[in-house]
């Protein structure tokens, strides 16, 4: 249950993750830093679908160097059955591009890598994989690709190997500038059950720095239900250093940011949100010149119990400016007030809402002071009332390592019976390139929730983009 601030706020009142802008160089000793974000519609992975047909939240962390090795990770909600956790994919691999010397008309991109499934609250279902892949680029903006993964070791998924075949077609800005896309694979799955296809169509469009997706998918698989039933998906998703970072079609004064983190564990008011697990954590956020913003955010949860719920998707609008009331203050106030909404896919009976108000102020260079109250407006099953935080962070000069330290104070008043309690957290946060890393300790004298409110230690990367 998390807002990500924009503008001004960004950092103050956080409290999971400190991020960064990033606008600066991503390159160091030859390396180069990217991620990405997307909120889809359904997470299909070979043609069936991987979030039980709910949405999921996807993201990614990469580090390629010039020679051609890169390595990463690829994290998205899932839910399996009465299962809801965060699947991350750990990857390692080697790329070039090559016309062997000129014996080929054009250049071939070659890709070998490692790729390990891990499902962090359920090991069983871990499993290993070896790719090999190639894409050319025969006409302008037209590009052919095809894959083959090989499993290692698979315990509980069905082992096998999957050919996937893609092209993809970019029309002429004066048709639309419109991607159309296709895909074909089959997966050999050697475990007893059945082979199947899977295949997919779609088009894309990049729309006011955000890539705009909606696609067909299908199998002639039978074996899970209607999760491989063919459906529509749409998907937005955008890169940091990728290619839809124009304004195309966005109205003046508006502009669009993304932000994405992977943490050891969703804190929200001092309280694990996904039982001590890894959380993937991204939004999406338009903003106005005004100060006016609307924006998405989400990150996986699991909550136990029979159904859990696999996403948080937390919808909110506000307004945010600063003002020294016409030189009536010796410094500018930050102030910020907005409408958020809660948000479970699987599991509408648990949303609710706030509003929340913000103010902060920097009396001092690189230091900012915060406070927000958060008002409970709906009630049904989660505990919401009313939530007050007092913030502060520091940027040490470069000179010192430009390291940045933070921490926060809050009190809940619950409201519904459960008792009131205090949560607090000090942190240190440092930027490298694009990337911001904390590690933060957190804490509250809660006792309803078991080990979930115990003290803990979480590290974090994030960036912003």
């Amino acid at each position: 249950m998390k807002k990500i601030p924009l503008a001004i706020f960004c950092g103050l009142f956080a409290t999971q993750s400190f991020v960064l802008a990033a606008e600066e160089d991503n390159s160091f000793y030859g390396f180069s830093a990217s991620a990405s974000a997307a909120l889809t519609t359904d997470y299909i992975w070979r043609g069936v679908s991987q979030s039980d047909k709910d949405p999921a939240m996807q993201g990614s962390f990469d580090l390629s160097h010039e020679t051609g090795f890169y390595l990463g990770a690829w994290a998205s909600s899932y839910e399996f059955s009465d299962n809801a956790s965060l699947e991350l994919d750990l990857y390692a691999g080697f790329s070039r591009e090559t016309d062997f010397a000129g014996y080929l008309p054009f250049a071939l991109t070659y890709d070998v890598g490692w790729l390990r499934y891990e499902y962090t609250d359920q090991s069983d279902l871990n499993f290993t994989e070896l790719y090999f892949g190639a894409s050319v680029s025969p006409l302008e903006n037209f590009n052919f690709s095809a894959y083959y993964y090989y499993g290692l070791k698979i315990e509980h998924t069905l082992p096998g190997e999957y050919t996937d075949l893609a092209v993809d077609y970019t029309l002429p800005a004066a048709y639309g500038g419109i991607t159309l896309l296709a895909h074909a694979g089959y997966y050999n799955r050697k475990g007893g059950a059945d082979d199947y296809w899977d295949w997919k169509i779609g088009a894309s469009r990049d729309l006011g720095g955000f890539n705009l997706e909606i696609a067909y998918t299908d199998t002639d698989d039978s074996g899970a239900g209607d999760l491989d039933d063919s459906r529509f998906v749409a998907t937005i998703s955008k890169e940091l250093g990728g290619q839809n970072e124009s304004k195309a079609l966005l109205p003046e004064g508006f502009d669009t940011s993304v932000s994405v983190a992977l943490t050891t564990d969703y804190v929200w008011r001092g309280v694990s949100q996904n039982r001590n697990n890894p959380s993937l954590q991204a939004s999406f956020d338009i903003a106005h010149d005004s100060g006016f913003y609307v924006g998405v955010w989400g990150a996986n949860v699991d909550f136990g119990g029979q159904t859990p719920p696999s996403l948080e998707l937390d919808a909110y609008f506000g307004y945010g400016n600063e003002t020294d009331f016409d030189g009536f203050l010796p410094l500018p106030v930050s102030y910020d007030i907005s409408y958020l909404l809660y948000v479970y896919p699987s599991s509408s009976s648990s949303d609710v809402s706030e509003i929340i108000f913000d103010l902060g102020v920097s009396p001092l260079e690189n230091l900012n002071l915060g406070i927000s109250y958060a008002y409970g407006i709906e009630v049904e099953q989660a505990l919401l009332g009313e939530y007050s935080n007092v913030a502060a962070d520091y940027t040490l000069p470069d000179e010192l390592g430009a390291i940045t330290i933070l921490s926060h104070v809050g009190y809940y008043n619950v409201k519904d019976g459960t008792d009131d309690y205090w949560d607090w957290k000090a942190a240190v946060a440092k930027d490298f390139g694009a990337f911001n890393f904390e590690l933060a300790y957190t804490d509250t004298d809660d006792a309803n929730f078991g080990s979930l409110d115990d003290s803990k230690i979480i590290g974090t990367i994030s960036t912003t983009f």
